[in-house]
């Protein structure tokens, strides 16, 4: 098995595989995966043990490690599947472990919280430079960097709201955000931690916004509020057409996911973003601006 450090800055893992046919993790995560490995090979047989990833590179969200009755082994993740042996498993749980350094800053050196002001709420920053951003343009602007995570060259511009905003991965392996006239700027080996930076932004915002409305008796009367004052600013702007009934229902339903009781702070965030995709991607242009002003501070605590 090899592993290499991609030029986006991920880990690939495979065997007689090119290019993206391989299993791809996080930079951080390879300690993890090298532990999983060597406690696959001191395991007994019949053992199966499941990682999440803390990101979604390489298009897959988990990695599954089994060892089988008669003592086979399996690596298998992002639609790849790699049988080994224990001593192969070792050595691939070596090499993740001995990875050379690569400079990357955390999540948080990219991306803040700051207090809310017209709706922003976060800084994204690097080498000097920021911008202040909305939450849902923090949800784009992670869709977009995602995307653009595959290509060569990337390059998007987004009108969100009056503010415009852009994405561009040049053909040297550089990214450059661009927020109402404010670029910052990334290197390969920073990109991932940018993802990860602007999904726990608005992870931290969205989970300010769920703990002031309280944990007390009236709680879920709180929130059934305000998801009612949601759907009804909804039917304010799309007022009789023949979408309102749908789109209203389909974003009444993504906000008891976020605002609900029982779900975890990254299925909130995640929801949050599909629902400023569906505004953005699906929805009629004329409606497209008032929604998204709609959902930049329908979940973000007043200061």
């Amino acid at each position: 098995m090899y592993v290499k450090i991609r030029t986006d800055g991920a880990v690939g893992i495979g065997r007689a595989t090119e290019g993206a046919e391989e299993i791809t993790i996080g930079y951080g995560e390879a300690h993890m995966i090298a532990a999983a490995l060597e406690k696959l090979a001191q395991t007994a047989r019949d053992y199966k043990q499941v990682y999440k990833k803390t990101t979604d590179v390489g298009g897959g969200n988990k990695i599954e490690f089994e060892r089988y009755e008669d003592g086979r082994i399996s690596i298998s993740g992002d639609k790849h599947i790699y049988y080994c042996t224990e001593r192969e498993i070792r050595e691939l749980a070596k090499l993740l472990k001995s990875l050379p350094p690569v400079q990357v800053a955390p999540a948080s050196d990219y991306v803040d919280k700051t207090r809310p002001e017209d709706s922003i709420c976060l800084i994204v920053k690097n080498s000097g430079s920021s911008a202040g951003l909305k939450l849902t343009e923090a949800a784009l602007l992670k869709t977009a960097v995602v995307s653009s995570l595959d290509s060569r060259y990337f390059d998007e511009h987004l009108v969100v709201a009056g503010r415009d905003l852009a994405v561009n991965r040049s053909s040297d392996l550089k990214w450059k955000l661009e927020v109402a006239g404010n670029p910052v700027k990334f290197t390969a080996y920073e990109v991932e931690a940018l993802v990860a930076g602007l999904h726990n932004g608005i992870l931290d915002v969205l989970m300010d916004f769920v703990k002031s409305m309280g944990s007390d008796d009236i709680a879920d009367i709180r929130v059934k509020s305000h998801i009612q004052r949601i759907e009804e600013e909804v039917q304010k702007v799309m007022a009789d057409h023949k979408d309102t009934k749908r789109v209203r229902k389909t974003l009444s339903n993504m906000a008891k996911e976020i605002l609900g009781g029982g779900q975890d702070a990254d299925t909130r965030t995640n929801t949050f973003i599909e629902m400023c995709k569906y505004v953005y991607g699906d929805i009629e242009r004329e409606f497209v601006e008032p929604l998204m002003i709609l959902l930049a501070g329908a979940f973000v605590a007043e200061s």
